[in-house]
Formats: structure tokens, sequence, C-alpha cells
């Protein structure tokens, strides 16, 4: 098997031009992407994205221009977009707030699983590393199409969180998050919290052999997750987006990517003593990140082997 392909966009401009910016970038990251083998004329398809914490003190989520791009072309192709998120209808009147509307981004936002987070779908994962079990929200469960938009950041449970923990901790209901954040008291690494993401990842996408698409944006990564009240100056420079069908290599590639970059002045990764090369969640939150990678791979959700194609 070949190695896996991961598009990039890089955020930095190699000249100064309209094409040259990450939005246009990102357009051309699409169009090159296997998305349109995957959506078809009436296709029903899900956004999953981060729409924000809930009291409003966090600011630094996907801005909606990203989103806006992404379901036009997914119109382009002949889909049927939506975004969705969980926690229920006032999570998406939070989102709402925060200018993921359909007068700005071109989409309804429904909540992953009913307006009280009712609406679930029991699925039995298979070989599994610690849940066995695991409830899907509906509106992922039945669209044709998943294509999985993560904010990529810290997280004092895993250390990070891509496109796995925005599927895992995303996509499911109250009692699949509860039984992974149970798993929290197993150690103190990390360990467990991360191979129960894997197992909700894999019943999720159980049902979509083909049919979803990995994007990782990979800006303002602040070192703590979207859903708390506050942000804070990213830790590393604007690396730009990053997607593939690939789970496994794409968040490889996001973290190499991440460990590999300077800090920035005055963030908490320049106070604590960090460098390029770093692995940088690790030191941050004492999780290291590249636990969920490996156990994605050991159940054969992708591959370690990547190639990053510039776009």
């Amino acid at each position: 098997m070949g190695k896996s392909k991961v598009l990039f966009a890089k955020a930095q401009l190699e000249k100064l031009g309209k094409e040259y910016s990450l939005p246009y970038k990102f357009s051309k990251l699409l169009e090159q992407s296997s998305l349109k083998n995957m959506i078809t004329p009436g296709s029903i398809v899900a956004i999953k994205i981060h729409v924000g914490d809930m009291e409003h003190g966090g600011y630094r989520t996907i801005r909606p221009l990203f989103v806006k791009i992404l379901v036009d072309h997914v119109k382009k192709l002949g889909g049927i977009p939506f975004i969705t998120d969980t926690w229920g209808l006032r999570h998406i009147l939070v989102g709402i707030e925060n200018g993921y509307n359909y007068e700005t981004i071109g989409a309804i936002a429904l909540p992953v699983s009913g307006i009280k987070e009712t609406d679930l779908i029991k699925v039995r994962v298979p070989n599994p590393l610690r849940v066995p079990e695991v409830e899907i929200g509906s509106a992922v469960f039945y669209a044709d199409v998943l294509i999985n938009f993560a904010h990529s950041k810290g997280h004092p449970s895993s250390g990070y969180g891509g496109v796995i923990k925005n599927i895992a901790m995303g996509c499911t209901g109250p009692n699949t998050r509860s039984a992974i954040h149970n798993l929290e008291k197993e150690d103190q690494i990390g360990k467990a919290f991360q191979e129960g993401m894997v197992d909700a990842v894999h019943g999720t996408v159980l049902n979509k052999s083909g049919k979803v698409f990995h994007i990782n944006y990979v800006m303002d990564v602040q070192p703590t997750c979207d859903c708390a009240p506050w942000s804070d100056v990213p830790i590393v420079p604007d690396m730009g987006i990053l997607a593939s069908e690939d789970v496994v290599a794409l968040e490889k590639a996001t973290l190499d990517l991440i460990n590999n970059a300077p800090v920035v002045p005055g963030s908490i990764g320049e106070k604590a003593g960090l460098k390029a090369g770093d692995n940088k969640f690790l030191v941050i939150h004492g999780k290291d990140p590249y636990i969920q990678v490996e156990a994605a791979y050991r159940k054969g959700l992708g591959s370690m082997d990547y190639e990053i194609v510039e776009v």
C-alpha cells in the first residue's frame, strides 16, 4: 500500500495575490479532493464542526468564511449540505449567534442528535479497544456523506483534539461521551480516553464506507478545547488547512506539522520553554496525542505513512 495523500493549503502567502490567500487555496484543495467521488446530486451531506462554547467566552473557532467555502463546494457538486454539532438545540442557537447561520454560510444548522439529544442509533463497535457500543446522532448516521471539519487545538484529556475528537465527542450522544470521559480514571496519560475516542470514530463511520472526508483547520491552534469559555494565544503560527480521506494519516501529518513549528511569543508554549521538534501537547497537558493516532492505525482506520501534497 502506498502513502496516504494529505492535501495541504498553506496559510503563508507565496506572493501578494488573492490566489495565494488561504480562502482561494482552500477552494483549490476542495477541487482536488475526493469529495467529487463521494457526493452525487441529491446527496445529504453532514458537515460536523464545533460552533463554540456555550458562554461566548471563546472566539478561536473555525471562521465562518471557510465553512461557507465548503458549503458552496458541496452545493456545486449537487449535494444538500447542513452543518451540525452536539449538545442539542441550545448549542445550535449558540452557533447561529457565533456566525454559523444560513445568511453567512448558506446552510442550515441541525443538532447531531435532536433538540434534547435523544435521537440516537446504537452501533456495536468491531473489535473494541474500550467501548463496545456507541450511540450515534441520527443526523450524522442517516446522512449520505460526512465531512468532518475539525479545528486542531489542545485538550486536557487527550493532549490534542482534531478530526478524531471531532467525531468521537461531537457525533455521539451523552451516554457515549460520558463512557469515554469515565475512561480518564483508568490512567494518567490519556491512553484509555484516546482509545475510547477511536472506538467512537469506528462506530460512527461503519455505515459510510468511502463517504467520509476529514479536514483539519490548523489555525488559531490554542492550548485548550473550543468548548472552554475562553481562548488563549495560539501556541504555534497559523499552518493552514489539511485534508484527507485517511483519518490516521491526517492526524499524524497535523501533529507532525505542529510539533515541527516554532512557538508563538507570549503563548503558553513559550512559557513552557517549548521549541520546534518538541511534542508540544504532551508537554502542555501530560498526554501524548499520538496515542489516538496509533490506536486508530491498530484498528485499521488508516495509515501512518503519508505524503503531503501542497495545493
